[in-house]
């Protein structure tokens, strides 16, 4: 008798058994879901997954499609895991580096000995399709982590040999794509028939990737210019060339030569001098002309807002500023106004979580002069409250605005 495990399918919240060692693919099938999307992953027991899975016990099993983060994950690792394939073939001596999202895309620097070209960028991309359509199976191979550093060193990859040489793992696992191999921490998709969607076009000296939209799957992000944003990454790439730190590999080398510390110091002293070259910009723009009041600080959450304002105060002290931070978290309306999000969750990151006719009635009386008592948010009970908390700028206050909403 065949032994079977339970799915707990946490998309329709189903039950269903299948037999023992059945892939997720062979499961996702089984349940007849109805997605408008093709499923490229799966959470089991809330761990991510790849289709080709097999699952031996008992499993609560959530599937995804690129509209979430894990599943444009899988996606965007396959793709890159397609464009290295083609620059090995046409480019044997190149070497490509997938750096960083920006402008809604990948950033991507290949280096062939030359400028890239418009050609040479349409012929990797016609591989790229090529590649697509043929509907080529990715293979994941577990061994020994020193079978696959040798692996790895006879086809002269030394980025991925140092990264597996320093990771302390007794077994790893890679992949390969036909005759072509490379490493991922993560899953991809079974095949390269799963990636329709996505273009490669030239962007300043390297190449864009450009991916899904997560709301809508079959469109491609729109390209937005980023370049501010591009140039920060090069210097900071460029200082990691200036340290020796080009991959994980190099920083976990760094660590086990006990550097860490020297890494760290240099770190936190590079931030701090980029903080004091704000702060002098900041003091250097209000002697141009009419003084500066006002600096918004916007990120993520957990992105270290907070840390920075504090910090940037210490600088724009020493310029003789008198710096006063106001958190917009402060601002949020009453828990029970705070809009829903379509899964009926509090969404605080809408705009309309803060209390605007409050805040731009007071940030206009402060910039008019006058004195305003500032709220402070009090999140266990879920309300503003006054705790006589007044402020009143002078000349040479200058008032930094943090959260979210920034």
């Amino acid at each position: 008798m065949t032994q079977m495990v339970r799915i707990c399918c946490k998309n329709n919240n189903n039950y269903k058994d299948f037999p023992i060692g059945s892939s997720l693919l062979d499961i996702y099938r089984g349940f007849n879901l109805n997605f408008p999307y093709q499923v490229v992953s799966a959470k089991v027991n809330n761990r991510s997954e790849g289709l080709k899975f097999r699952v031996y016990n008992n499993k609560d099993v959530e599937f995804l499609d690129v509209r979430d983060s894990s599943g444009m994950r899988t996606y965007v690792r396959s793709l890159c895991f397609v464009l290295f394939k083609a620059i090995t073939e046409i480019f044997p001596q190149g070497k490509l580096y997938v750096e960083h999202p920006v402008s809604k895309g990948y950033f991507c620097n290949l280096r062939i000995g030359r400028p890239i070209t418009l050609e040479d960028v349409n012929k990797i991309k016609k591989r790229m399709r090529e590649i697509v359509e043929e509907d080529i199976p990715y293979h994941r191979i577990e061994c020994q982590t020193a079978e696959a550093v040798r692996v790895f060193g006879e086809r002269g990859m030394k980025d991925k040999v140092r990264v597996l040489e320093t990771s302390g793992s007794l077994y790893t696992y890679y992949y390969t794509l036909g005759d072509t191999i490379d490493y991922y921490y993560g899953n991809l998709v079974p095949s390269t028939g799963y990636l329709k969607v996505f273009d490669l076009v030239k962007y300043y000296d390297g190449l864009l990737l450009r991916i899904p939209n997560k709301q809508n799957p079959e469109m491609l992000e729109e390209v937005v210019k980023q370049e501010k944003m591009l140039d920060v990454f090069k210097e900071y790439l460029n200082w990691s060339y200036i340290m020796g730190l080009n991959n994980a590999g190099d920083v976990n080398l760094a660590c086990k030569k006990g550097y860490a510390t020297d890494l760290i110091n240099v770190t936190e002293a590079l931030q701090e001098k980029k903080i004091a070259q704000i702060a002098d910009t900041i003091f250097n723009r209000g002697e141009n002309g009419g003084r500066v009041k006002l600096v918004l600080i916007s990120g993520p959450s957990s992105s270290g807002k907070t840390t920075f304002s504090k910090r940037l105060s210490i600088q724009l002290m020493t310029n003789g500023l008198k710096p006063y931070s106001i958190s917009l978290d402060d601002y949020f309306v009453d828990r029970e106004q705070t809009p829903l999000d379509e899964n009926g969750n509090y969404d605080y990151e809408s705009l309309y979580a803060l209390d605007l006719d409050l805040f731009n009635r007071q940030l206009e009386a402060l910039l008019s002069g006058e004195e305003v008592e500032l709220p402070r948010f009090n999140f266990a009970l879920g309300k503003k409250e006054y705790t006589g908390d007044k402020l009143k700028i002078g000349e040479n206050t200058i008032l930094i605005l943090e959260g979210i909403h920034a």
